[in-house]
């Protein structure tokens, strides 16, 4: 039996970007961009994944696709914001997004073009636990594989940067263990654990790999 010992960063607020920005007049009467609160920047990634998923579909692939922290995933990424306008980014005219909430959120958006009938009835074949984690998706692919339905319920009930998915995580994190080697001390980010999960669910659906690091 694995055991493992989880210690919890549960506070949102180190999550967010350095730097966010909202356009002139969203707020109030201001002629000028307003510094975006965190409430703001957690609704617009909620949304930018499934935006981009149906407005840039094939660019989204490829952005999951790539590896996190390679050449291909940053060409992918700029194929995504290329141009000093999105409409995905809703009021947003500026964001230091953290690279790992955009693949979550485009994972999750993918998702939810997919049927949910279909995503219900697919069969994920179960992995065995890994002998040595190398990252967090390798860890969210061995859960994902072993607990779809918990994953995918997950996924479809709580939203990114609330209180509900902090909550649904600590529930979650007891059977963390058998997809981490024995004896090891973590730390959880909810919002890395669920971009992680995301994409795994979406690569394990996709018969892909889980996602490799750049130089592991």
């Amino acid at each position: 039996m694995k055991r493992l010992l989880l210690l919890f960063a549960f506070g949102l607020a180190f999550a967010t970007p350095a730097y966010a920005q909202l356009s002139p007049g969203t707020s109030g009467f201001s002629s000028a961009p307003t510094t975006a609160s965190e409430a703001e920047y957690w609704i617009m990634i909620r949304r930018l994944g499934v935006c981009l998923a149906d407005a840039k579909h094939h660019q989204s692939i490829t952005f999951i696709t790539s590896s996190p922290g390679s050449k291909e995933e940053d060409a992918a990424f700029s194929e995504l914001f290329h141009r000093n306008t999105n409409r995905c980014m809703g009021n947003f005219v500026s964001a230091s997004m953290l690279r790992n909430h955009v693949r979550g959120s485009v994972a999750e958006g993918l998702l939810n073009l997919m049927d949910e009938e279909e995503i219900r009835k697919a069969v994920i074949l179960p992995s065995q636990a890994p002998e040595e984690i190398r990252s967090i998706h390798e860890f969210a692919y061995c859960y994902v594989a072993n607990h779809p339905q918990t994953a995918y319920q997950f996924l479809d009930e709580t939203r990114v940067g609330t209180k509900g998915e902090i909550a649904a995580i600590r529930q979650m994190a007891t059977d963390f263990g058998p997809c981490l080697p024995e004896g090891v001390s973590i730390e959880i980010n909810p919002v890395n654990v669920r971009a992680a999960i995301a994409e795994a669910y979406y690569r394990l659906l996709t018969a892909m790999p889980p996602a490799q690091l750049q130089g592991s």
